[in-house]
């Protein structure tokens, strides 16, 4: 049985996605006598199928590429590849900031052991935190690790502290950074989309 293939149209005629359906459904017809009006036999005919509402008719590739396809004054054609390019490395690049932010954001273990809640906000806090101790003349402070539990220590322990949690943001961002890079400079989508922040 032969399909039809098409593609689904968005309120702004852009295309949404693929579909098919068969090309025709049986359908019976009764012949009748025309004297009598009696059955005198019934036919299976195959009836043309119309297309769903707000689509457009295509090719089976055109289906299954829709994606690189765009309308134009009611004509599909293919996205020029610069434009497909610039669109995989948006893409790409919002996944790349959804990874780095998780890194970022992670915890942070010190050389103790103990976890700490990581970010720029953690690590800044922390730094700050230690600066105004030491400013009004305290040698030690209480920082709360990532559970919540006290910790007392001088105010350099402190400040590596900070400094551990800001070399892991710091890390993450150099490794957003050096995606964004490799992302900017490949010349195919294939290329764009095998860059992932891990």
């Amino acid at each position: 049985m032969a399909t039809n293939y098409y593609l689904l149209l968005g309120a702004d005629g852009s295309i949404i996605g693929p579909g098919s359906q068969p090309a025709t459904q049986p359908q019976t017809q009764v012949i009748t006598d025309p004297t009598t009006g009696e059955v005198t036999s019934t036919t299976t005919v195959d009836v043309p199928l119309p297309l769903p509402a707000n689509c457009i008719a295509c090719t089976q590739v055109q289906a299954e590429t829709w994606q690189t396809l765009e309308i134009v004054a009611g004509v599909i054609q293919a996205i020029p590849a610069a434009a497909l390019l610039l669109s995989a490395q948006r893409a790409q690049k919002v996944l790349i900031k959804s990874g780095f932010l998780s890194a970022a954001n992670a915890n942070v273990t010190d050389s103790n052991g103990i976890i700490w809640e990581g970010g720029m906000a953690s690590g800044n806090s922390i730094f700050l935190g230690c600066q105004l101790a030491q400013q009004q003349g305290a040698t030690n402070i209480t920082l709360y690790d990532a559970a919540k539990a006290p910790h007392s220590m001088t105010i350099a322990e402190g400040m590596a502290i900070a400094g551990v949690i800001g070399a892991a943001y710091q890390t993450a961002l150099g490794t957003k950074n050096t995606l964004y890079g490799k992302i900017n400079a490949a010349t195919t989508v294939s290329a764009v989309q095998a860059i992932i922040y891990s």
